[in-house]
């Protein structure tokens, strides 16, 4: 049997989706014993394969403590990160450019004109997304803002002068802009420094991730859009190819790129940049208060026109009127409590603002061609 060290991080989603894929190779009848060493991002505990001995690694090799480590190991190693060991071992990895490509043509898609990056100085994937995405944004004539951190400064942002130095980078940015941040994980601090400076999402800050960590995409308000790499056949591959590397088998191409993921749209995008402060004002003010049916003559008074001039630029500017831009809302936050929660029909009605189930149920068979009970079976 041969005997086989996984040190991939388990604490996002893209190391637990690998362990997967590794499993899946697995489950087709190989005959490896797995010895799973785990630890955080960036923070691989190299003494736990100290005194390991067997026949091959895969490996997330974030630093080049892991890496002298690895090598002295002197075992068939594939890498499913590519930061500090490029040429050193065959490679398996998502296609970071492509993906923040995809990002740049969502953003550009939503009419957005503004644009800003924030990522990891020391991490290659996290410059290979910035990369693709300023590529495609260059080439529409635009600039792009960027903010750099390194990972290491993740546990003090929080309170740290980093965290200032973002405020004062968020502040300088005109807006509406369209930010795409290297990983969901950093999400969370994006949306807190965003509600400090009063700064409203997505009306003001678009904001898309990778990864499709649920927990961190989930916890945001409003919820965050999110690119997710197939990792799981990342990890697939990489142990098909470890697999033929200990049988003496060396591998095509050095380098494997996985180009498939999928943009999930949420709310955190999912609205075209809009110059006009009075309707992007009476957007905000729905989108915090459709649950309560407001008033087109109140949803006005907010944004400081006429109940007249507001209709008619409500039409000219999102091509809907104020009424269907409420109903969109509350059916965004019924399907959402179908989604995510339990709660029975007639709760999910009265907090998203239907004056009944039987309503609720009205209008999702008007708009949606369904009815919520089977929304929610649908998943």
């Amino acid at each position: 049997m041969k005997r086989i060290a996984i040190l991939v991080e388990t604490s996002l989603a893209s190391g637990r989706q690998i362990l997967t894929g590794i499993s899946k190779f697995l489950d087709e009848g190989s005959d490896w014993s797995a010895y799973q060493c785990l630890g955080s991002l960036g923070a691989m505990n190299t003494e736990l394969i100290r005194n390991w001995e067997g026949d091959g690694i895969i490996a997330r090799i974030d630093n080049k403590e892991l890496l002298k480590m690895i090598q002295r190991k002197g075992v068939p190693t594939v890498d499913v990160l590519g930061n500090v060991a490029q040429e050193q071992f065959p490679l398996v990895k998502c296609n970071d450019r492509a993906i923040g490509a995809a990002v740049a043509k969502h953003f550009i898609e939503n009419a957005h004109y503004n644009f800003a990056y924030i990522g990891l100085s020391n991490e290659r994937w996290s410059l290979e997304r910035e990369e693709g995405f300023r590529q495609v944004i260059h080439a529409q004539g635009n600039e792009v803002s960027t903010f750099h951190f390194e990972q290491r400064q993740m546990e003090k942002i929080f309170t740290g002068n980093e965290f200032d130095e973002l405020r004062k980078w968020l502040v300088s940015l005109n807006t509406p802009v369209a930010i795409m941040v290297a990983s969901d994980q950093f999400a969370q601090l994006i949306f807190e420094t965003c509600q400090q400076l009063d700064l409203a999402i997505p009306e003001d800050v678009c904001v898309v991730g990778v990864d499709n960590d649920r927990p961190f995409s989930n916890l945001c308000r409003p919820r965050l859009s999110s690119v997710e790499p197939d990792h799981v056949q990342i990890g697939y591959l990489a142990a098909k190819t470890l697999d033929s590397m200990i049988s003496n088998k060396q591998p095509d191409q050095r380098v494997i790129e996985i180009d498939t993921y999928t943009l999930h749209r949420r709310q955190s995008s999912e609205l075209i940049a809009l110059d006009d402060v009075s309707i992007v004002q009476a957007l905000k003010y729905i989108r915090l208060h459709a649950s309560e049916s407001p008033s087109i003559n109140t949803i006005a008074e907010v944004s400081g026109l006429s109940r007249t001039i507001l209709q008619r630029r409500f039409r000219d500017k999102i091509g809907r009127t104020v009424g269907d831009t409420v109903l969109s809302e509350k059916l965004r936050l019924a399907r959402e409590m179908l989604k995510h929660t339990n709660l029975p029909l007639s709760i999910v009605a009265e907090r998203s603002g239907f004056n009944s189930q039987e309503y609720m149920n009205h209008i999702f068979k008007t708009h949606l061609k369904t009815t919520p009970r089977k929304y929610r079976l649908q998943g």
